[in-house]
């Protein structure tokens, strides 16, 4: 039998008036690739938010891994890898400076974090950029190194808000393949 991943009963968030989440429930199992869709304004990112504890909600409860999420559930935030749309990178920092940041946020044993990163680099096609800025990066390739940052450290819960927009059509394959 499959494990739960994700496990949301009953969420409600408002913002004043506004219901956001309506007694919104879902449950993801081990393996599945779950795509939350809908109009802007339907509560996509709310959800993201009070996923990962990022935004109170007013009821219900989420679990992952089987444990109740928190703020302060940092065993259970590692093993989550965060793709957003905006791309989050250090403009101060190379392709491969930024992927290391990142994946040292997880990972502290150099050797691991090492291949990590190498095998994130690979991955997303962007070894013959490891020296670049992100400011020297076309769209594409920026979202590529975005994507690398956010998987480096090898996740068991990769949450993807439109990670490949502005990927070229090849590259998005292969991601979203590889994912």
């Amino acid at each position: 039998m499959e494990n739960t991943v994700v496990k949301i009963d009953n969420l409600v968030k408002r913002y004043g008036q506004l219901i956001a989440l309506d007694h919104f429930s879902l449950e993801i199992k081990e393996g599945e690739i779950f795509g939350l869709l809908g109009p802007n304004g339907s509560g996509k990112t709310t959800t993201i938010n009070c996923l990962l504890s990022l935004l109170a909600f007013d009821k219900g409860s989420i679990q992952i891994f089987g444990s109740e999420m928190t703020p302060v559930s940092y065993d259970i935030k590692k093993e989550i890898g965060i793709i957003m749309q905006n791309v989050a990178v250090f403009d101060e920092l190379t392709v491969y400076e930024n992927i290391d940041y990142f994946c040292g946020l997880y990972i502290t044993d150099k050797a691991k974090k090492k291949q990590c990163v190498e095998e994130a680099i690979r991955f997303v096609g962007l070894e013959d950029f490891v020296k670049f800025y992100p400011k020297k990066l076309s769209g594409g390739l920026l979202r590529r190194l975005n994507i690398a940052c956010g998987i480096a450290h090898k996740p068991k819960l990769i949450i993807l808000d439109e990670p490949t927009v502005a990927v070229d059509p090849q590259s998005r394959n292969k991601i979203l393949e590889g994912i």
